[in-house]
């Protein structure tokens, strides 16, 4: 009488797991199987009977589950029939765990509840197979499997005590599984896939323009001179600087990149010799023209040094910019990419002032993104509501600016 109790209290276990994990998604399972088994022991006439198993499964890990079960099943040997009682807990380790076809090998444990001379008994068992799955759909799977299973008792198949071999039995069973939250994939979650809001990056200003300085301009005037050689110009710093940050992945332009830092390092050779011949004789200047030539040399270096983060060299060339062309039409980008770098260099407080003078030029391409930058820096320093005028200005003054969705995204979180 005790050892069906315990069998009925494995059983009512098994229900009461089984009812929350239809609460569960994706890891728990419900399955039942039908089969046959065979006595091997001391009898020699044994034929198959049928055996019938219920079991909850739990996914561990991702190419593991944990299961826990019971059946009922008969042992036909020499003319008779022992009913058996199993409750068991086992473990299933998929060899391929994604795709239909899921082959398996199992091992575990448990209790085998049979008639003895003396009435019913309880004996431990051991056991492990291989098995194999079919996925029909996310939450029907088709299982087909076999175990051999060993006890420490000689009394299953009715033999006298001491007979020299323990009683065991091969155990094959087929049958679904149910699973109520659909079977989990398992896919790796790839962090290139994920669109990243928009405040995670927002530490560096270039974020919002990688590698690309293209502003909005409302070209009511019929454009501004030299508009379009400061865009073919920048343009063309853009995919330098690429080339540069992808070079050791380019080992068949390898060749061609070496030519274009070796003329780079020649460029700034010169340079520090034309500053070094400035800083020795102060009266002298470099020759202004008005044309793009003499400007648009110095202009790509300083551009090229604030792609590579020199930003100190780059905010020395514009200076220099500054001084020998300031009625230039690109002279306020000048002082911009001066805010810029020491934007870049965290010296917030001197990048507002710098930012400003960017403001006082009458026309310029780069106001938008001067407010866009400023209300940045009020931010840095602590200074939030200087941070809310400048973002609302540059909603009201520059509406079709590519920065206000920016704008309008801190003026709602301050």
């Amino acid at each position: 009488m005790k050892s069906k109790l315990t069998v009925l209290g494995l059983a009512a276990s098994l229900v009461v797991c089984a009812s929350v994990g239809f609460g569960q998604s994706g890891k728990f399972g419900v399955g039942i199987q039908g089969g046959v088994q065979k006595l091997y022991g001391d009898s020699k006439n044994v034929s198959l009977g049928p055996g019938l198993d219920g079991f909850l499964s739990y996914r561990v890990l991702k190419f593991a589950d944990l299961a826990l079960g019971f059946g009922y099943s008969k042992l036909k040997f020499d003319g008779v029939t022992n009913d058996l009682l199993t409750a068991d807990l086992k473990t299933n380790l998929e060899l391929i765990s994604k795709g239909i076809f899921r082959p398996m090998v199992s091992l575990g444990a448990g209790v085998v509840s049979y008639e003895g001379a003396s009435g019913r008994k309880l004996t431990p068992s051991f056991f492990g197979g291989g098995s194999f799955s079919f996925r029909l759909s996310p939450k029907l799977a088709w299982h087909t499997g076999a175990d051999y299973r060993f006890t420490t008792t000689d009394q299953i198949d009715g033999a006298p005590p001491g007979s020299k071999s323990k009683d065991g039995y091969l155990n094959v069973r087929t049958g679904i599984i149910f699973y109520p939250g659909g079977q989990e994939e398992g896919r790796p979650q790839i962090l290139a896939y994920q669109r990243a809001p928009l405040f995670e990056v927002e530490e560096d200003p270039d974020t919002y323009r990688p590698f690309l300085d293209e502003p909005v301009y409302d070209n009511v005037d019929g454009g501004m001179p030299g508009q379009q050689e400061a865009k073919d110009m920048e343009e063309y710093v853009k995919f330098k600087s690429r080339i540069d940050a992808l070079s050791q992945d380019m080992d068949s332009k390898e060749k061609k990149i070496i030519q274009m830092q070796n003329a780079l390092n020649e460029r700034k050779r010169t340079l520090a010799s034309m500053e070094n011949r400035a800083e020795k004789q102060p009266g002298r200047s470099l020759p202004k023209n008005s044309s793009m030539a003499g400007f648009s040399e110095i202009y790509e270096e300083a551009l090229i040094n604030y792609y590579n983060k020199n930003y100190k060299e780059a905010i020395s060339l514009l200076r220099l910019l500054l001084q020998q062309y300031s009625s230039h039409s690109l002279a306020s980008n000048c002082q911009y990419w001066i805010a810029q770098s020491m934007f870049s260099m965290n010296q917030y407080g001197d990048s507002i002032d710098e930012f400003y003078k960017v403001l006082s030029y009458q026309r310029s391409l780069k106001k938008d993104d001067s407010i866009f930058l400023l209300g940045q820096a009020y931010l840095k320093i602590g200074e939030g509501e200087r941070a809310k005028e400048s973002f609302t200005r540059l909603i009201r003054e520059y509406p079709h600016s590519e920065f206000v969705q920016g704008a309008q995204s801190y003026l709602r979180n301050l």
